[in-house]
C-alpha cells in the first residue's frame, strides 16, 4: 500500500537500495568466510612450518651433528646438549617463541619421559593413542582448546627407528651421561616401529578471525557509502533517462487517439503513474497487433513450403556425409585385418570406389616402387569386374599431375580426379578416380578428398610400423628360445609372463599355476650359508640386480640372476629371470682342489717318506744283528715290539711314497662284477665274525672297465674296510651294486652300509690325506686318498652322500671297442 502511493522514481531508487543492500550483506558474509579461509590457509601452512622447522633440526642433528660428535668425541661418549635431537628441538623452539611477536603452541612430547616437561596431557596422549591405532596416520590437523585460548594445531607422531634404540633401548646400551642425568627409568624400553610420542605445533585461532572481521567491517562502511552515492547518481540519471522519456510517450498517446474510448483512456493515465499508463497504451496496440499476425500468416505458409525444400536438400547432403563417414570408417577398420600393404590397398580401393560408384580407382606409389593398385568396378568389362591387381611398373603421369602430391589441391582432367596420398611426414604418392562420365564436381567436397589422401598415408605409414614392429617382436622371440638356459620374464608375486623352453628344466610341471607355485618354491632354496628367504624379496627392496647360486632336492645347483625392467606404464614391477645350471661346474672344481690338495700333500709326502725311510733301514738292520747276537727271551721280545712298529712306520711310509710318484697311465682292463665276487668271498669271514651281511646286486653284460684288477682290489678293500669300522659296534648291512649310467660310457660302482653316517661338516674333507676320525693308532688317514688319487688316474670320478645310509659312487670309463 506504501508503494502504490510512491511515484515510479522512488519506486525504483527504493527497490534498488533495498537489492543493493541485500547483495552486500551477502557479499560481506562471503568476504568473511573467504577471508576467514585464506587466514585458516595461512595459519595451516605456518603450522606445518613450524612443525617442519622443528623436523629439520631433529634431522640434522641425527644425520650432521652426532655422527661428526661421534667421530669426535671418545668412543662411548655421548654429550646431551649437542646430540640428543629431543632436547636441542625442544630448546631451539624455545628460543624462537621468544624472539616471535606472535606466540606459538609448541610441545614435543612421550609417553615415557625423560624430562617431566615432556609429560604429555589428555590430549597429547589421545593423540598418541590414535597414531598408535592408525600406523598409516602421518599428521594431524584441526582447532583445539589450549588452556583458555583456541588453537590450531598440525601434530605428527614420533616413531622410534632402528637408529633411537642407542639411546632409548635397553638402559644398558645406552650412553653413561645419558644414564647419569636421567637414570634408567624412563625414555627406555622403547621398540623400531613404535609410536612413542607426538610433536604439537599451532597459532591461536584468534589470528584468523580478528583479521577477517576487520577487514568486512571496512568492507560494509565502505560499501554503505558507495550505496548512498550510487543512489542519489541514480535519481538523477533515472529523471533525465526514464522519466523523460515517459512524459513525451505519454504525451504522444493523448495527442494520437482522439475518439469517445481513447479519451476515457487517457483519463485513466492520469490516475495511474507512468508504467501503468504505458500498459494501458500498450493494451490499445494489441488491437493493431492482431491485424498483423493475419498478415504473418499468410508469410509463414510461404516459408513453410521453402522450409520444407530446404530440409530436403539438407538431407540429400546428409547421406552424402554419412557415406563419407562410412568410407573413412570402413577404411579404419581395414587397419585391423590388414597383413601388408597390398592388402590393405586393396581394400581401400575397393571402398572408395563403391563409394564414389567410380569406374576404376589406381593408386600410384611414389615411394621406394613404381608400383600401382588398380580396381575396376562393376561397369568396367567382365574381364577387369572388381579386379584388384599389382602393375610392374605404373602408369606414367604427366608433371602437371605429379605436382599436386606436393600441393593441397585436387586436379580435374576430363573424367578423372587426381588427389595427393600424404601426411604431414611423407609423400606416398597420387589416387585417380575414374569415372565413364564426367563428373559433378559441385557434389565431390575438395577437403574430404583431401582428407581421404591424407588418412590413406597415415594408415600407410601405421601398417608399415605395425610390419616392423612384428619382425621386431618376432626377431626378440626367436632369440628368447633359442636361449638353452631357462629365462622368464616375471612380476613380483611370481606370476610367469613369458617362458622360454629352457625354464622346463626347473618348471616340471604343466599348469601354469602349478609352475608357478613350483617358481616361487625355486626362489625360495636357499644355498649353503645364506639365509636369505627368497631372492625376488631381496630385489624388490633395492630394486637392482641379484644373483645367487640355490641347490635343488635333487642336489642340482643353479646360478639365479634377476635384472628388473624399468617400469614405464606398467604399475607392477617386471622382472627378468635367468637360471643356469653349474652342477658340473661345482663338481670340476671341487675335484680341481682335492687334485691339488693331493699334490701339495704328495710333494712334502715325498721329502718326508725320504728322509724317514733311511733311518728306518738302519733300525731294521741293527733290529736284525741284535735279534741274532742275544738269546734271552725277554730281550728278543723287546727286539720283535721295536720290529713290529718299525714295519708299521715303513708301511705308512708306502703309502706317502704312493701319493708322491709321478701318475702313470693305467693300462689294464677288468670285468669289474669278477673282481667284486672274488673280493667278496675274501672279506665274508672277517664280515661274518663282525656280524655285518653283504649283500650284492651286480647288472649283467657290463663291458670291461679301464682299470687294473689289482687297483679295483685295492679300491675296494679300502672302502670296505672303512665300512667294516664304521658297523664293528653294533652289526650291519654293506651293500654293493654296479650299473650302467644312462650315456653307456661309464660304469657305476655303488658301495652302500647302514652305519651312523658321515657329518656333513666333515663330508668335504675325507679325501684329504692323513685325515681320519678313527681313534690314535687304528688309521693313516690315507685309504680314501689314495683312493681318490686312483680314480683320478682312472679318468673316473667318485661321488659321497650321507643322509640315513651312506654311499659311495664310483664311475668307471670302460673299455672302448
Amino acid at each position: 500500500m506504501f508503494l502504490t502511493n510512491l511515484s515510479l522514481r522512488m519506486k525504483f531508487i527504493t527497490g534498488l537500495v533495498l537489492f543493493a543492500l541485500a547483495l552486500g550483506g551477502c557479499i560481506s558474509v562471503i568476504l568473511y568466510f573467504h577471508f576467514n579461509s585464506i587466514m585458516e590457509s595461512q595459519i595451516s601452512q605456518r603450522s606445518r612450518m613450524l612443525l617442519a622447522q622443528s623436523n629439520a633440526v631433529q634431522d640434522y642433528v641425527k644425520t650432521v651433528l652426532r655422527p661428526e660428535m661421534f667421530d669426535t668425541l671418545p668412543k662411548g661418549r655421548f654429550v646431551l646438549k649437542a646430540m640428543s635431537s629431543s632436547y636441542i628441538s625442544r630448546e631451539v623452539m624455545a628460543r624462537l617463541n621468544t624472539e616471535d611477536d606472535q606466540t606459538y603452541h609448541y610441545r614435543r612430547v612421550s609417553k615415557k619421559p625423560r624430562n617431566l616437561k615432556s609429560t604429555p596431557n589428555e590430549f597429547e596422549t589421545s593423540l598418541i593413542t590414535r597414531f598408535d591405532k592408525n600406523k598409516q596416520l602421518t599428521i594431524w590437523e584441526d582447532d583445539t582448546m589450549v588452556g583458555d585460548v583456541e588453537y590450531h594445531i598440525v601434530a605428527r607422531p614420533v616413531i622410534f627407528k632402528d637408529s633411537c634404540m642407542h639411546c632409548h633401548g635397553i638402559p644398558q646400551d645406552a650412553p653413561v651421561e645419558l644414564l647419569e642425568i636421567y637414570g634408567d627409568k624412563n625414555g627406555f624400553h622403547y621398540t623400531p616401529g613404535e609410536v612413542g610420542g607426538v610433536v604439537v605445533a599451532g597459532f591461536p585461532v584468534d589470528m584468523i578471525k580478528g583479521p577477517a572481521k576487520a577487514v568486512t567491517s571496512q568492507y560494509l562502511t565502505f560499501y554503505l557509502i558507495g550505496i548512498i552515492l550510487f543512489a542519489a547518481l541514480i535519481s538523477l540519471f533515472f529523471d533525465r533517462l526514464v522519466m523523460k522519456n515517459l512524459q513525451n510517450l505519454t504525451t504522444i498517446f493523448k495527442t494520437q487517439f482522439s475518439g469517445e474510448q481513447e479519451l476515457q483512456i487517457i483519463e485513466k493515465l492520469k490516475e495511474k503513474d507512468e508504467i501503468e499508463g504505458l500498459i494501458e497504451g500498450v493494451e490499445e496496440l494489441a488491437v493493431c497487433l492482431c491485424d498483423a499476425r493475419n498478415e504473418l500468416e499468410g508469410y509463414a505458409r510461404n516459408l513453410e513450403k521453402k522450409v520444407t525444400d530446404r530440409t530436403k536438400e539438407i538431407n540429400d547432403k546428409a547421406k552424402k556425409h554419412q557415406a563419407d563417414v562410412s568410407l573413412f570408417v570402413g577404411i579404419l577398420s581395414r587397419f585391423g585385418g590388414s597383413l601388408d600393404t597390398k592388402h590393405l590397398i586393396s581394400g581401400t580401393l575397393e571402398s572408395i570406389g563403391e563409394r564414389f560408384d567410380a569406374y576404376k580407382v589406381i593408386y600410384h606409389c611414389s615411394v621406394v616402387s613404381e608400383k600401382s593398385y588398380e580396381w575396376y568396378g562393376d561397369k568396367a568389362n567382365a574381364k577387369n569386374a572388381k579386379k584388384v591387381a599389382n602393375v610392374t611398373k605404373s602408369t606414367k603421369l604427366s608433371d602437371e599431375i605429379k605436382q599436386i602430391i606436393w600441393t593441397d589441391e585436387v586436379l580435374s582432367i576430363d573424367n578423372t580426379l587426381y588427389l595427393p596420398v600424404k601426411s604431414q611426414e611423407s609423400h606416398w604418392g597420387i589416387l585417380s578416380i575414374s569415372w565413364l562420365e564426367p563428373p559433378n564436381l559441385k557434389e565431390l567436397n575438395p577437403a574430404i578428398l583431401l582428407g581421404l589422401g591424407q588418412q590413406i598415408a597415415i594408415l600407410i605409414e601405421n601398417i608399415q610400423a605395425f610390419s616392423n614392429v612384428r619382425f621386431q617382436n618376432d626377431m626378440l622371440q626367436s632369440v628368447f628360445e633359442g636361449i638353452s638356459d631357462p629365462l622368464l620374464l616375471i612380476d613380483t608375486d611370481c606370476h610367469i609372463l613369458m617362458a622360454n623352453k629352457g625354464s622346463n628344466d626347473i618348471l616340471l610341471k604343466k599348469g601354469k599355476t602349478g609352475r608357478e607355485k613350483e617358481l616361487k618354491k625355486f626362489l625360495s632354496l636357499t644355498s649353503a650359508g645364506n639365509t636369505e628367504n627368497c631372492i625376488i624379496d631381496q630385489m624388490s627392496v633395492n630394486i637392482e640386480p641379484v644373483s645367487r647360486e640355490v641347490h635343488t632336492i635333487d642336489n642340482r645347483s643353479f646360478r639365479v640372476d634377476l635384472y628388473p625392467l624399468p617400469k614405464r606404464e606398467q604399475a607392477d614391477l617386471r622382472i627378468v629371470l635367468y637360471a643356469r645350471e653349474i652342477t658340473m661346474e661345482k663338481q670340476m672344481m671341487f675335484r680341481m682342489q682335492q687334485a691339488e690338495r693331493l699334490s701339495s700333500v704328495g710333494k712334502i709326502a715325498a721329502g718326508v717318506a725320504h728322509e724317514i725311510n733311511n733311518p728306518l733301514g738302519v733300525i731294521s738292520c741293527y733290529t736284525d744283528l741284535i735279534k741274532d747276537a742275544v738269546h734271552e727271551k725277554e730281550t728278543i721280545d723287546d727286539i720283535n715290539v721295536i720290529e713290529k712298529h718299525t714295519k708299521k712306520v715303513q708301511k705308512v711310509v708306502q703309502e706317502l711314497l704312493k701319493l708322491s710318484r709321478p701318475k702313470t697311465v693305467i693300462t689294464g682292463v677288468c670285468n669289474i662284477n669278477k673282481i667284486i665276487i672274488d673280493a667278496v668271498k675274501v672279506f665274508e669271514a672277517q664280515s661274518a665274525s663282525k656280524q655285518i651281511k653283504i649283500k650284492t646286486s651286480l647288472a649283467s653284460g657290463l663291458p670291461d672297465i679301464k682299470c687294473d684288477a689289482a687297483i679295483l682290489e685295492q679300491i675296494l678293500t679300502n672302502i670296505w674296510i672303512n665300512a667294516f669300522d664304521a658297523l664293528q659296534e653294533k652289526g650291519g648291512e654293506v651293500k654293493i651294486t654296479t650299473s650302467k649310467t644312462q650315456e653307456s660310457k661309464e660304469v657305476l660302482l655303488t658301495i652302500y652300509d647302514n652305519g651312523p653316517g658321515i657329518p656333513d661338516h666333515i663330508l668335504n674333507n675325507i679325501f684329504d690325506p692323513f685325515f681320519t676320525t678313527k681313534d690314535i693308532g687304528k688309521g693313516t688317514g690315507l685309504g680314501l686318498a689314495v683312493v681318490y688319487g686312483f680314480i683320478n688316474e682312472l679318468g673316473g670320478h667318485i661321488e659321497v652322500k650321507s643322509d640315513k645310509i651312506t654311499s659311495f659312487k664310483i664311475y668307471f670309463p670302460v673299455k672302448r671297442s
